[in-house]
C-alpha cells in the first residue's frame, strides 16, 4: 500500500532561536563589570557602572591595578 504525503508541519523560526538567544543574553549579562560596595553593616548595593561617577571610578582604578599586577610594577 502507497504511503500518503506528509502534511506540512508549523514552520520553524530561522536563526538563533529564544532560548539560545536568552542563554546568549545571560552569559553576556554575567560578563559585564558589575561594582558592589558594602555599607559599614556589612549589606551590598550595587551601583549601576554606566550611570554613577563612583562606580566608573572604581572600575577604573580596579582596571590600573590589574594592569600594574600583569606588568610587574611595584609602584
Amino acid at each position: 500500500m502507497p504511503r500518503l504525503p506528509r502534511k506540512p508541519g508549523p514552520l520553524r523560526p530561522r536563526g538563533v532561536s529564544g532560548a539560545v538567544a536568552a542563554t546568549l543574553a545571560r552569559r553576556k549579562e554575567a560578563r559585564a563589570p558589575r561594582v558592589v560596595v558594602r555599607d559599614r553593616g556589612g549589606r551590598p548595593r550595587l551601583l549601576d557602572a554606566h550611570e554613577d561617577p563612583v562606580a566608573h571610578a572604581l572600575l577604573k582604578a580596579a582596571e590600573d591595578l590589574i594592569s600594574a599586577a600583569q606588568r610587574g610594577s611595584t609602584a
